[in-house]
């Protein structure tokens, strides 16, 4: 039997070996560091880039201020690859979306893991974390999107650590200067925005020089040893008020674009690659602009009314310029022009420079037939939409096949928009406070407008070799 005052000194001893052993964590918490299945997957990695996408609080920054310890100190778990482990002195470099986002979130966590006597820190003017660096000459960079693109050019790292999305042009910056030093790079984020790097990472990865986890919120309720991380009840209440399309972003890690996209059913079926057989009709779509390059598409109609986009043509350029390049796209594939259309607000609109509209502008510059495509734009994303459509739980046949695709090496541009034609972003989190009118953005849609005036005509290869669809007179 145990005496109170046994028992009170037991528990004081408890206590103050959970101070002694929480003061150890402090001055060193990588040494304490277990992992989550997970984010051990994600370690155990031998990719030169790690893409780690997860919902909110799946244990990303976690990750990556391990990671990063890791590299600095040199001092890795048994298990960790060799292939990504550091013998010398490394320049690191941390990118997030803000500073504020340094200070609150990424630092504090550094703090976390990195052992505190190995660091003297600096900072920049405006007070945030600028550069770390280590007793062994290790340097950890901090740089974030708010800064200017050429802050991220011109230096060179071993290691790259990217903490939310990354823009293009910073993320591409930032690989250059991993080059010389033969760098690794590890990516963790929300995917809440910026889908190319859906596109160009996780949709590349292939184990060997991308490697990429979907990483779910409640992945993170516990570690490798069944210890506790998150209570599932606070889960439940962060998520309680998430529709189901957010929940698959900020709970299951499942890209933000994808929910707000246009043409959800666009997909690898429709990226094909066929030739032209003469003499299948080909109807030209226009989309042209002042201050953008235009953009022309070149489509096929075959004998059972399907569409194949064949070429397009993405250039900045004058009028006439513009005439002499589509008379030599269609001379040199041979194609059987029936028909060309043009975007009917910019066709339509007078050049202040000689008073005729662009349509007019084209004929007079030797390439005549254009006329006004139609232009109801809920209708016509309908109508693409039925062209992109199979029943997708039956095997593909003549019978169940979409009736609209895309040469995928010829018109990568077009592809891109169609696949990334996104609705505006929804008002508010809750199902019913999004904008009922779901209007489309306009960035980078040149290719999608095109692909919705094209099938807004209505083509049909019958239809296509008849009077309404002759050209108003030969180019040639």
């Amino acid at each position: 039997m145990i005496l109170m005052e046994d028992r009170r000194k037991i528990l004081s001893e408890l206590e103050s070996l959970e101070r002694v052993k929480n003061e150890r964590k402090r001055l060193n918490g990588i040494a304490y560091y277990i992992p989550n299945v997970m984010q051990e997957k994600a370690h155990k990695s031998k990719a030169k880039i790690i893409v780690y996408s997860g919902g909110n609080r799946s244990g990303k920054s976690t990750l990556g201020a391990v990671e990063l310890s890791w590299h600095v100190t040199r001092k890795y778990p048994d298990w960790y690859p060799k292939e990504r482990k550091f013998r010398h002195p490394i320049k690191a470099v941390v990118v997030c979306d803000a500073n504020a986002k340094i200070e609150k979130v990424i630092e504090p966590k550094i703090n976390e893991y990195l052992p505190c006597d190995y660091v003297d820190s600096r900072r920049n003017i405006g007070g945030y974390l600028n550069r770390l660096i280590c007793k062994d000459g290790s340097t950890i960079d901090f740089l974030s999107s708010e800064q200017d693109d050429m802050a991220f050019e011109g230096a060179d790292w071993d290691f790259y650590w990217g903490d939310e999305p990354q823009k293009k042009k910073k993320f591409d910056a930032i690989m250059r200067g991993l080059i010389d030093r033969g760098g690794r790079t590890l990516l963790t984020f929300t995917p809440l925005v910026e889908p190319w790097m859906k596109e160009e990472l996780l949709d590349k990865a292939d184990g060997v020089k991308i490697e990429a986890f979907i990483a779910d919120t409640l992945d993170n309720l516990f570690d490798i040893k069944g210890n506790p991380i998150l209570k599932k009840e606070s889960v439940e209440e962060m998520s309680a008020l998430w529709d189901s399309d957010t929940k698959e972003t900020r709970l299951h890690g499942k890209f933000f674009h994808l929910r707000g996209i246009v043409y959800g059913e666009f997909c690898e079926v429709h990226q094909i690659e066929f030739d032209y057989q003469y003499p299948d009709p080909v109807i030209a779509v226009l989309d042209p602009h002042d201050r953008q390059p235009h953009h022309i598409i070149w489509a096929i109609v075959d004998r059972e009314d399907c569409l194949y986009v064949h070429t397009e043509l993405s250039v900045h350029c004058t009028v006439e310029e513009l005439s002499k390049l589509v008379k030599k796209v269609e001379k040199d594939n041979g194609y059987k022009m029936r028909k060309r259309l043009i975007d009917p607000n910019f066709g339509r609109s007078p050049l202040i420079t000689t008073g005729r509209n662009f349509i007019q502008e084209m004929a007079h510059a030797g390439c005549p037939g254009w006329t006004e495509a139609n232009d109801p734009k809920e209708e016509g994303r309908l109508k693409v939409k039925e062209y992109l459509h199979w029943d997708k739980d039956k095997p593909l046949s003549f019978t169940n096949r979409p009736h609209l695709y895309f040469h995928k090496k010829r018109v990568p541009l077009t592809i891109h928009s169609v696949r990334n034609h996104q609705y505006e972003e929804w008002v508010g989190k809750i199902s019913g406070e999004r904008d009922p009118k779901e209007k489309s953005k306009d960035k980078d849609t040149h290719g999608a407008d095109d692909t919705r005036y094209l099938c807004m005509s209505n083509p049909t290869f019958e239809r296509m070799h008849t009077r309404e669809y002759e050209l108003e007179s030969s180019p040639y």
